[in-house]
């Protein structure tokens, strides 16, 4: 049976010594060999005690023989303190034989230590690794859970943030369809309201100059021939004289002395069925031409007298004018500016500015030459 060393101390009646510190080897104050390092110790200490064992009975001898030879408490008190020194003196030889019995073979407790430190290693591998296989390794089912709660909450984010840009959307498809509507009726009433106040004036237009034509009379007709017929030479008739050899009086020149704004005046005031209050028409003086060779009239000029619309395009001045085509336009009252024509009518035309301004033009006034039109280069 195998005892330690305070249990042998007992009993030989030894005292120990707790605060006594034992050398141990270097290789032995290491974390790393722990339970085996003191496995070595005690079976050693074990194997060293087992030899006190058989000596027991002969300690106990000695010890009660000293006690009963010596009865008085100073000699008593002597023989404790050299059982004392005594004591301390065998368990620090035993010591140092255990240490250097210990370290005697150092090599031989590391390499036993390094196997079964390997072999307890590998088996430990394995067994995790059969866990990994089966699916019960603890660590891998905790991260496992964590990275499915992970998972599930991405999915509920993710739908989330689908609904929500869903529904924003949604608001502004709803947003931007209501103000298309809303610019799309604006823009159509406006569209209507421009029609209408468009053919509006245009009808205004159109009366004033049925009025105009109808006072100043269609100017076609002062310079169209009369047309005479020609009968036959009675008997008794003189031989008629050659037309080129005849002199026909000079026809009478009609000055117009009225202002435009005077004449759109009687004309207003002849629409409403009233005479105009201070009306200070008067009446165009006739007379003679003082010579024969005077300056032709506008109603006699003969490139004016092509002056006309044909096919939506005007001839003037024996030449063509279209739409779209760029212009000058001057007048008497009217400085001379740039455009281009912008429409022609039957008996007007619409000379757009390069502001952006139309001006009307009554065919009138290019027959009677108070405005003129000449091509420009585009």
């Amino acid at each position: 049976m195998t005892t330690t060393v305070e249990e042998s101390r007992v009993q030989l009646n030894v005292p120990v010594n707790n605060n006594r510190t034992v050398n141990k080897p270097n290789f032995l104050k290491t974390s790393a060999f722990g339970d085996y390092v003191l496995f070595a110790k005690n079976a050693a200490i074990n194997s060293k005690m087992s030899s006190f064992s058989t000596h027991d009975n002969v300690y106990t001898s000695s010890s009660v023989f000293l006690r009963d030879e010596y009865d008085f408490d100073d000699d008593n008190d002597d023989l404790e303190e050299d059982r004392e020194n005594d004591d301390q003196d065998e368990s620090d030889e035993d010591t140092e034989e255990a240490s250097e019995s210990e370290m005697g073979k150092p090599e031989e407790y590391r390499t036993e230590i390094k196997e079964q430190m390997y072999r307890d290693k590998l088996a430990s591998f394995k067994k995790q690794l059969q866990q990994l296989k089966d699916g019960s390794h603890p660590e891998y089912n905790r991260k496992l859970k964590k990275l499915e709660a992970n998972y599930r909450e991405r999915l509920r984010l993710n739908v989330i943030s689908r609904d929500y840009a869903i529904e924003c959307i949604d608001k502004d498809y709803v947003v931007e369809k209501r103000g298309a509507a809303n610019e799309f009726e604006e823009k159509k009433h406006e569209l209507r309201e421009n029609l209408i106040s468009d053919l509006e004036e245009r009808r205004k237009q159109v009366e004033a100059e049925r009025h105009t034509m109808e006072l100043t009379g269609d100017p076609m007709e002062v310079i169209k021939p009369a047309m005479t017929r020609k009968l036959r030479r009675r008997p008794n008739d003189p031989v008629p004289v050659p037309e080129n050899k005849r002199r026909k009086p000079p026809p009478a020149q009609v000055n117009y002395t009225l202002e435009d704004k005077e004449i759109e005046s009687d004309l207003k005031a002849i629409t409403r069925g009233k005479m105009p209050q201070n009306s200070n028409i008067r009446k165009p003086n006739i007379f003679p031409s003082p010579s024969v060779n005077r300056p032709p009239s506008p109603l006699t000029d003969s490139s004016n007298q092509d002056t006309r619309i044909e096919d939506g395009k005007l001839v003037y001045e024996r030449r063509w004018f279209h739409r779209g085509q760029p212009v000058y336009a001057e007048g008497k009252d009217m400085p001379r500016f740039a455009g281009n024509i912008s429409g022609i009518g039957n008996d007007v035309i619409y000379v757009k500015k390069l502001d952006n301004t139309k001006v009307r033009i009554p065919l009138v006034y290019l027959v009677r030459g108070k405005v003129s039109i000449k091509r420009r280069a585009s």
